[in-house]
């Protein structure tokens, strides 16, 4: 039952999500620019994964603070990659016209793009400010000459552009928060994804491992305290399992209460039942310090 009422949920997710890709495509699609649909686009993604994605969310003030300051840092820096690309098509695309070759313009332009959108913290995307700015470049190459007003002749197709990226950028926005904010007022709680950041399965519904990340040569181990073992009647801080062995205790169950992320002073009990994590080559001496042994005896 969970599982299936997990995976209507994510459909429904995956659904609004395919409504802000063809709202925000659809509000852009007459604007004479290439940047400004994909833009549109990835902000739309962008703005409603994040909001999808909140622990907790509301209509009250105090959720849409929470919403608003996630947001901004990451429309600021959006905007300062796309203004990046432009400039950077725009030069490149002008000294191509004076003479700079159209294969050396290209490459500097869509590199230089690409590293300075890399650079900005916060960015959606490189691939927003790169095609921003190879899509001004070729604009301006297209041009048949420059004339003696040349800033005239550059600023149509720059204007073009920057017009059309920012409210590319403005309107997919607009629709991801729309849409993310009511999508989420359905939901139980925030979805995080494999795709951007939502739709990965709830911590209740992953494995131990993926939620702890030990690593692949680290195992979990339950075992009993034999009455003559060697860490009996011993406390945690004393054995040092962790420091000398890499074993970790994690729980301590001893009836009828259970000891979660025990301390240094809790003191092991023979019939105790640990349950411990560590390296796997480590799991014979385990076995030997809670059921007794000559290794065992030297700790």
């Amino acid at each position: 039952m969970a599982r299936k009422r997990f995976r209507l949920t994510v459909m429904f997710i995956l659904t609004c999500r395919a409504i802000v890709v063809g709202v925000a495509y659809y509000l852009v699609r007459n604007i004479p620019s290439l940047p400004s649909s994909f833009v549109a686009i990835f902000a739309g993604f962008l703005a409603f994964d994040i909001i999808v994605a909140m622990p907790r969310f509301s209509l009250r003030l105090k959720h849409w603070m929470q919403m608003i300051v996630v947001l901004l840092p990451r429309l600021g820096a959006t905007a300062l990659a796309l203004t990046a690309g432009l400039a950077l098509g725009a030069l490149f695309g002008g000294l191509t016209k004076l003479g700079l070759p159209v294969v050396v313009g290209a490459v500097l332009t869509l590199g230089l793009a690409y590293s300075a959108a890399e650079n900005i913290r916060g960015n959606i995307s490189s691939y927003v400010g790169m095609i921003s700015a190879l899509f001004l470049f070729d604009d301006i190459v297209r041009l048949e000459k420059l004339g003696e007003q040349w800033w005239y002749d550059l600023g149509g197709p720059i204007l073009q552009v920057v017009y059309g990226t920012f409210v590319g950028l403005v309107m997919g926005w607009l629709v991801g928060i729309v849409v993310g904010v009511i999508t989420r007022l359905f939901l139980p709680r925030g979805f995080r994804s494999v795709r951007s950041s939502a739709y990965e399965k709830p911590l209740w519904l992953q494995s131990f491992r993926d939620v702890t990340r030990f690593g692949d040569d680290m195992i979990v181990m339950q075992v009993e305290v034999g009455d003559n073992a060697p860490v009996a009647y011993r406390t945690l801080a004393e054995l040092k399992l962790a420091n000398v062995y890499g074993i970790r205790v994690l729980s301590i169950f001893r009836t009828p209460q259970e000891v979660i992320s025990p301390r240094g002073e809790d003191v092991i009990l023979p019939t105790d039942r640990l349950t411990v994590v560590l390296p796997a080559e480590q799991a014979s001496t385990l076995l030997s310090l809670v059921k007794g042994s000559e290794l065992g005896e030297q700790v």
